[in-house]
């Protein structure tokens, strides 16, 4: 039989068709419009800065769609449990860790290595960044990780205490130490009752050892040889800061107890000098402390200033998921392209360039502070075993803040220690 249509036929086929065509687009619409992803995200963002990237996060999903199931974990829980869900398939598809904590995860097969082509054409580019941030992401010529911003060091001073010891000049500024001389003088002259006059770091001051740290990079020293394959802590200058470290509490007393929590002495007035993270500053702000800040001292032979930038990593997933992963790199893109914000809420200075020149950066002087010791930061090494011996670091400087043990012997003991640590 003939299907050929009739004349009226064939205007009922065309004008059917035509209306068929017509409505395609509005069926590909429909069917191209699948609901936004929504990724995990684990970081140890547990204070403050946390609350910051809430916020940040509401307004990504408002502008973008893309749903974000943020995981704030204490920086210790979080490592061990990343450790242990990533091989297990239950990793999260982004995570903020420290560039210290590259090394080891990636050595691990925790994180997956970010091509760096890939990288370009999501606008993540080596020129934008200052170099040491950029540089922390990379393990053994492959890069694992892009970084976000520069936690670093900060030399914090407690206006009314130093004006209540004298030491405010005319212009009402509380006088800055310029050698270790100065600052022990400036203690002693602060230190009175239960009032003291220098401390480093923020909770248990005796362990805290990334002003160990701080301070070994200022004498030359470090934790591993330039080679990485043996601990240098046994050297003649680590142990003249151990000597230094011990002698602040133990000897002069001049430093908070080792268990003490020196950013609520500093609020409450019982502590005049403060080096701490540049995390407590906007912290400080709120408490209406009356606060001013310089650039960490040189306390031994170079102004060196401990920075620890944070990095997005993508931990390996159980299978692979485009979307999911499209979306974190949505995220990456649109926090570092208000990365201003975060600096400005949550006091931590971008490993972008551009930001630094924002006036709105520029004309905060705590800012400004900490963007001008950017020629001074100095990092942990790049070796996977730089945690575990941070790890057994802190009770043997604890030892020695404490006065059980002299600094000869802690330090040789624990470059005995950290030589005997697995490969």
């Amino acid at each position: 039989m003939d299907q050929t249509p009739t004349k009226v036929d064939r205007r009922a086929f065309l004008r059917a068709a035509a209306g068929a065509t017509a409505s395609l687009p509005v069926l590909t619409r429909r069917a191209s419009a699948q609901p936004k992803p929504t990724i995990s995200y684990w970081n140890g963002l547990t204070g403050a800065d946390g609350k910051i990237m809430d916020e940040l996060i509401d307004q990504f999903t408002k502008d973008t769609g893309i749903r974000i199931e943020q995981q704030r974990i204490p920086w210790a829980d979080l490592y061990a449990k990343l450790q242990v869900s990533v091989p297990a398939g239950q990793g999260p598809d982004l995570a903020l860790i420290h560039t210290i904590e590259v090394p080891h995860f990636a050595n691990d097969g925790v994180l997956e290595a970010i091509d760096e082509s890939r990288a370009t054409t999501k606008g993540f580019r080596a020129d934008d960044y200052l170099p040491s941030t950029w540089q922390g992401g990379v393990y053994q010529g492959k890069r694992y990780a892009l970084p976000l911003d520069v936690p670093q060091h900060l030399l914090y001073l407690n206006v009314k205490v130093m004006r209540e010891a004298g030491l405010v000049g005319a212009d009402g500024k509380p006088k800055v130490p310029g050698s270790r001389d100065e600052l022990l003088a400036m203690a002693k002259q602060i230190t009175k009752g239960d009032t003291f006059g220098f401390s480093i770091g923020t909770v248990n001051p005796g362990k805290y050892t990334w002003g160990f740290q701080n301070l070994l990079w200022q004498n030359g020293a470090n934790v591993y040889a330039a080679d990485l394959k043996r601990s240098a802590l046994a050297e003649p200058a680590a142990i003249e800061v151990a000597e230094f470290w011990g002698a602040i509490h133990a000897q002069h007393k001049v430093a908070l107890p080792a268990n003490a929590n020196c950013r609520d002495a500093f609020i409450a007035g019982k502590l005049g000098i403060w080096i701490a993270g540049s995390w407590n500053f906007t912290g400080l702000r709120e408490a209406k402390v009356d606060f001013a800040v310089s650039p960490v001292p040189k306390l031994f032979k170079q102004p060196v200033v401990w920075s620890m930038p944070h990095q997005f990593t993508f931990p390996k997933p159980k299978a692979a998921d485009n979307a999911k992963r499209d979306a974190a790199w949505a995220y990456m893109r649109w926090i570092s392209d208000h990365v201003a914000e975060w600096t400005l809420k949550a006091g931590q200075v971008s490993a972008l360039r551009k930001p630094h020149s924002d006036p709105r950066i520029t004309g905060d002087p705590v800012l400004r502070t900490l963007l001008a010791q950017a020629p001074n930061w100095q990092g942990g090494q790049p070796t996977p075993k730089w945690v575990a011996a941070e790890n057994l670091t802190r009770p043997v400087i604890e030892s020695v803040y404490i006065g059980q043990k002299p600094a000869a012997a802690a330090m040789q003991d624990l470059a005995r220690q950290i030589n005997a640590l697995p490969d």
